[in-house]
């Protein structure tokens, strides 16, 4: 069921029942008042045929029932009258009058009438004082003028009820499709921008309302997927260029080399070239293999991890694989406990991401030197890697983390512009964040945050 139709039928209903309880108010309040109005001008009838009764009978003249009806000055269909002494002796009915049942004398009170019904006359029964006697009056008959108006209030409330209702319903359809039909527009165009489109957003008229905002949220995630997406296309096109130019570099230097015989020298020339180009391929490989990684899988092995530990370690490694490279470490302050320096995490994911960040700061230095200094608070380890290299300009800041991204001037130095954005990757996924800060031909220094274990 479409929400115009279900948005339609619950307006319907909920207006249905209030109509219904209102039309059920007026005709019970009704009802309820021409009782009593009838009631009343039964026993206002019957007091008065009552007085004219007792008045003829002083003057010793019984009167008939024909001339205390000719006295009467109200008119009640099929109107009867019954009279009882306070002994519960008969003293007057009219012709055909039936009488109360026998409960009612003992039922009818001075200050409590007695009611009752039958057939489609209503009746009443009161104590009216006269002279010193109390006399049981029965006075009953039929509302034909009340209840023809009940009856012509029930069908019109009946017949006004279902035509309001069917209006009800039209104009909650024609309402609620005037309510959606931003939602109907927004529908339309969403579903019309494809992969080829990307650019193209959503029409927001209203920004203040719900419908505004649900736009501007759409819009806002179109832009963000438009980012991503091109990233990507950017990602498979770098990603195919950076694994095709080893590979042909490769290939290039093996036809070479078997065009002609050669000597032992050249051979080894060529084989090491090729051992560096795959080296280069399988770091590349690696690399992108650890991007596609699903983070879920990553999180279950980690475990509690020293910093300073995996520092002291990527600094005596470096220092025996490359004697050229110089890596400083230094304490902002003594701590208290180890608990400020550990944090959750996978020791090699880590070791990857301090690697790469030491990596460019000695590549892109003349002094191939990188100083970390490490630094705590109440809840984070704080690593600052400064160098003093050419730096990144201001412009390629906000893309260094953009895989295969590289600024202008490291052009012909070695890399393939996948290392940053491993490392944010990496950090990202133990919770913590990186920022980065440049002078152009002064040096970068790398700030990266990671939660410690000090509130545990």
């Amino acid at each position: 069921m479409k929400i115009r139709t279900r948005f339609t039928l619950l307006f319907g209903i909920i207006v249905s029942v209030i109509l219904f309880f209102f039309s059920f108010s007026i005709y019970y309040i009704s009802d309820n008042y021409r009782q009593n109005d009838f009631h009343a001008r039964l026993q206002d009838r019957g007091t008065a045929r009552l007085k004219l009764l007792l008045a003829e009978t002083d003057n010793a003249h019984m009167p008939s029932n024909d001339q205390v009806f000719e006295n009467s000055f109200h008119s009640i269909n099929n109107e009867s009258l019954v009279i009882y002494k306070s002994n519960k002796t008969l003293l007057y009915r009219d012709v055909n009058a039936p009488l109360p049942p026998a409960v009612a004398l003992d039922a009818t009170k001075p200050d409590k009438p007695f009611i009752c019904s039958y057939a489609q006359n209503e009746c009443i029964g009161f104590i009216y004082p006269y002279k010193g006697e109390n006399y049981v009056v029965f006075s009953s008959g039929f509302d034909k003028h009340g209840m023809s108006y009940i009856a012509n209030l029930k069908q019109t409330l009946l017949i006004r009820g279902l035509i309001l209702l069917l209006v009800i319903f039209l104009c909650g359809w024609l309402y609620v499709g005037r309510l959606l039909k931003p939602i109907s527009d927004i529908v339309q165009q969403a579903s019309r921008i494809t992969y080829k489109n990307m650019s193209q957003r959503l029409k927001n008229g209203n920004t203040n309302d719900e419908i505004g905002q649900l736009t501007s949220t759409f819009n806002k995630m179109l832009e963000r997927l438009e980012i991503s997406f091109n990233i990507q296309k950017r990602f498979v096109s770098n990603a195919s260029h950076e694994l095709r130019n080893p590979l042909t570099a490769i290939n290039g230097q093996i036809d070479v080399a078997l065009m002609k015989d050669r000597e032992v020298q050249e051979y080894k020339h060529v084989l090491q070239n090729i051992s560096k180009d795959i080296k280069n391929l399988r770091t590349l490989t690696n690399n992108l293999l650890e991007l596609a990684n699903n983070d879920e899988t990553l999180i279950q092995h980690f475990e509690d991890i020293r910093i300073d530990e995996v520092l002291w370690n990527i600094q005596a490694d470096m220092a025996r694989q490359s004697p050229d490279r110089t890596v400083r470490i230094e304490f902002d302050k003594i701590l208290e406990s180890d608990k400020y320096l550990t944090c959750k995490g996978d020791i090699k994911l880590l070791e990857t991401a301090f690697i790469n960040i030491i990596d460019n700061a000695c590549k892109f230095s003349d002094n191939k030197t990188v100083d970390i200094k490490i630094t705590t608070d109440k809840s984070n380890i704080i690593l600052f890697f400064t160098d003093k290299g050419i730096g990144i300009p201001k412009s390629f800041l906000n893309h260094i983390f953009e895989p295969f991204y590289r600024g202008s001037n490291v052009i012909g130095i070695q890399g393939n512009g996948i290392g940053l954005s491993l490392v944010r990757r990496i950090i990202k996924l133990h919770g913590g964040k990186i920022f980065v800060k440049s002078e152009l031909h002064e040096g970068t220094i790398f700030e990266v945050v990671l939660p410690n274990l000090s509130r545990f």
